[in-house]
């Protein structure tokens, strides 16, 4: 018995690349949602709570709104997470350029960041590295300078 088939012939040659058309959206589908950004906290005034990258909580305050020129920064480490703060950097990742280390002092409500310097106007990313235990870890926020 003969096979016939009732697609005209365009169709049938478009018929073989149907596995290939699948396979290249499945990658390309997988591509995209593998490249979704976590989410940033931005600091401009009072306290926001950053997430490190091992999944520990940073809560950092200002008490006056982010300006250009020198800003005091607290952070804090929310129970039960006994933790240090070993360094803090700014960054100006459309410049690519940096400023000048801050001072750090632990006090009794936390560990006080002073002399943080944005001395250019737009957003800059803020990263404090926490050393818990013998874990070394860091935390990353944004800040938009007026």
């Amino acid at each position: 018995m003969r096979r016939v088939c009732l697609l005209p012939r365009a169709a049938r040659r478009w018929q073989a690349f149907t596995p290939v058309v699948a396979a290249c959206a499945l990658v390309f589908l997988t591509a995209c949602s593998a490249g979704e950004e976590t989410h940033v906290p931005t600091l401009t005034e009072g306290t926001v709570r950053v997430m490190t990258r091992e999944q520990q909580l940073v809560d950092v305050s200002t008490t006056e709104p982010i300006k250009l020129g020198k800003n005091d920064l607290l952070v804090t480490f929310p129970p039960p997470l006994a933790a240090e703060l070993v360094r803090a950097s700014a960054l100006m990742p459309a410049h690519g350029h940096g400023s000048k280390p801050p001072t750090i002092e632990r006090t009794e409500e936390g560990y006080r960041v002073r002399d943080l310097v944005f001395y250019m106007s737009g957003r800059w990313e803020v990263r404090f590295g926490i050393r818990a235990g013998e874990r070394e870890d860091e935390a990353l926020l944004t800040v938009d300078v007026p």
